[in-house]
């Protein structure tokens, strides 16, 4: 199984777009890692219609407005706090907008996988048995200037991940 990890849209409704065509027919979820931003980028996220769990970030404060619009129209949205967990194929996955406690969760060697955002820098790299991600940013901006918008695509047959730009 292939799932699309995203993280730090910033509300860049464009590269979103891209990102939704790029992985269409390639992947069958869809993991944020936060700062989605605004409740209209969850309308967008779902028009995927793909099972997309979502962790809120540190610029994530209108997340009221977004549980509200993933839970009413879009039910296969899934927002959650601080992190995730989820499992598919036998693959224990975690997800978190933050660095650090992305990090406190691979060296707890539960997960095979733990994905996070907020650096806007992609990670590839393993702690351990654990395969710790950070997919870059949506947004293509990194400490205020134009960078490479990037996601990943993780593949829990392999738990492996492709560092992938944005077209």
């Amino acid at each position: 199984m292939k799932i699309a990890v995203l993280s730090d849209t910033h509300d860049h409704i464009w590269n979103i777009a891209k990102v939704l065509t790029q992985i269409k027919g390639e992947v069958e979820a869809i993991i944020h890692c936060g700062d989605v931003i605004a409740p209209f980028s969850v309308g967008l996220l779902a028009t995927s219609d793909l099972p997309t769990y979502v962790c809120l970030g540190n610029n994530d404060e209108d997340h009221i407005g977004m549980e509200k619009k993933a839970n009413t129209k879009f039910t296969w949205i899934h927002i959650g706090q601080q992190f995730g967990e989820i499992e598919f194929d036998n693959r224990k996955v975690a997800y978190t907008h933050y660095p650090k406690l992305g990090e406190l969760l691979a060296k707890e060697s539960k997960y095979d996988a733990v994905f996070y955002g907020h650096t806007h820098v992609p990670e590839n790299k393993n702690l351990g048995k654990t395969l710790l991600l950070n997919p870059g940013s949506v947004c293509g901006i990194i400490d205020g200037k134009s960078a490479k918008a990037t996601f990943v695509i993780y593949d829990t047959k392999t738990n492996s991940a492709k560092i992938i730009e944005i077209e």
